[in-house]
């Protein structure tokens, strides 16, 4: 996957998932309303290099770098608040990362909790090859490399496909 080829890999990465598909009005009003949010991104007074998109109208890609320095809490916290004020102004919500994001074989993203997914893989719904979108990413080169999708059984999702066995068995 490339993705924001003037971000070095080890650039900071976060996932967001939206609560529901977004409009392509919406995700164009998202990435507009996050463009002065990231002109003027700082942390500890250096400048934030930063990079935004939203794939499948659902999942919106951040990256960060500070050259020569490091991100702060701050400079996170920073990105959260602009975040989430535009989901509250467009009347939608961001997934909490305790969620489960998956693509259903219809090809839809859904979410669910946890202990749904642990429940679905018990019952065979999801096994090892489903999708699952892991919101834990924390590197632009991992996400380079595995891309927003992986399977269930090469990510951490891949306990509740193990436990569903040892439970089935």
């Amino acid at each position: 996957m490339t993705l924001f080829e003037h971000l070095p890999d080890d650039s900071h990465c976060w996932l967001y998932a939206a609560s529901h598909s977004l409009t392509e009005a919406e995700v164009r009003s998202l990435l507009t309303a996050l463009e002065p949010f990231q002109d003027a991104w700082t942390t500890h007074g250096r400048r934030v290099q930063s990079g935004a998109t939203v794939v499948d109208n659902r999942l919106l890609v951040l990256a960060a770098h500070v050259p020569d320095g490091d991100m702060s809490g701050c400079g996170i916290d920073k990105s959260l608040h602009a975040l989430d004020a535009f989901a509250a102004q467009a009347g939608f919500s961001w997934v909490s990362g305790l969620m489960v994001v998956y693509r259903t074989p219809s090809g839809a993203l859904e979410t669910v909790s946890r202990a749904a997914f642990a429940d679905m893989a018990v019952r065979g719904t999801v096994d090892a090859q489903t999708p699952v979108v892991d919101l834990s990413v924390r590197s632009l080169g991992d996400l380079r490399e595995h891309g927003v999708e992986r399977s269930a059984g090469t990510s951490w999702h891949a306990k509740y496909i193990a436990q569903a066995h040892s439970v089935s068995s």
